[in-house]
């Protein structure tokens, strides 16, 4: 299988690489991500300027770099490489894609980059906030990665997160819906005219049983479908019957 694997950490991070040495192994892998951290850039895309795009060296592995966004990854690479593109895999991000922080994760966009594409794709993300396993997680995505390759579509994201646990601790796979995160969230200003978003993730309650912020906090890996879709069906049934 051709699989185009990127990120939004960049393309050094330990999440990319641990992962990249495990599809490596069974799939011809083409990997290609930002050349510095991205978090967060959801769906931007590179327009009006130049980006470059550079070969690069993963620890034996041959990657390419480029200055833009994931989506700009995800976009350029499937235009650029001048093969069927089977696969679109981003991951392994440090730190969880949970509930609506969809909405800005650059990981999970990425992957709805490929989807406009016509390219299946998955998310993976490790759900700590520091001191990430990054090998027990793709100890743990090898064990799933077939079942997941044969349930992924180009008409969604299958959106997965982690434990950050021995992969021998984890306690199974949970499909389930997004939930939502809550966080301490607040501004501080180092300086005059300067400010800067703080905050720290709010351990889910029981109100959030049964969703992916819940399950992945209680040792279990989440598969999400997510589709890059905003409307609202329901609310459009509506406007159609009084307009």
């Amino acid at each position: 299988m051709n699989i185009l694997l990127s990120n939004d950490d960049g393309i050094f991070s330990e999440g990319l690489i641990a992962l990249a040495n495990v599809l490596i192994k069974r799939h011809n892998l083409t990997i290609i991500a930002p050349n510095g951290n991205r978090s967060g850039f959801s769906r931007s895309l590179t327009f009006h300027r130049d980006f470059t795009f550079e070969k690069v060296d993963l620890k034996g592995i041959e990657g390419y770099s480029l200055s833009g966004t994931p989506g700009d990854c995800a976009k350029f690479g499937i235009s650029h490489f001048k093969k069927d593109i089977d696969l679109f895999i981003c991951g392994i991000n440090l730190g969880p894609n949970l509930g609506n922080d969809i909405f800005y994760s650059g990981t999970v966009n990425a992957c709805f980059e490929a989807n406009f594409l016509g390219v299946p794709s998955i998310a993976f993300s490790n759900s700590a906030h520091k001191d990430f396993k990054v090998e027990e997680t793709a100890k743990y995505i090898d064990k799933i990665l077939d079942k997941l390759i044969e349930l992924s579509s180009k008409d969604y994201t299958l959106n997965v997160n982690l434990p950050n646990l021995n992969a021998s601790e984890i306690k199974g796979v949970k499909p389930c819906p997004v939930g939502s995160v809550r966080y301490t969230d607040g501004y501080i200003s180092p300086s005059e005219n300067v400010y800067r978003l703080i905050g720290e993730p709010i351990a889910p309650t029981e109100e959030d049983n049964g969703t992916d912020v819940y399950y992945v906090y209680d040792g279990y890996v989440t598969v999400t479908p997510v589709t890059h879709s905003v409307m609202n069906s329901q609310a459009y049934e509506k406007l159609k019957d009084n307009f």
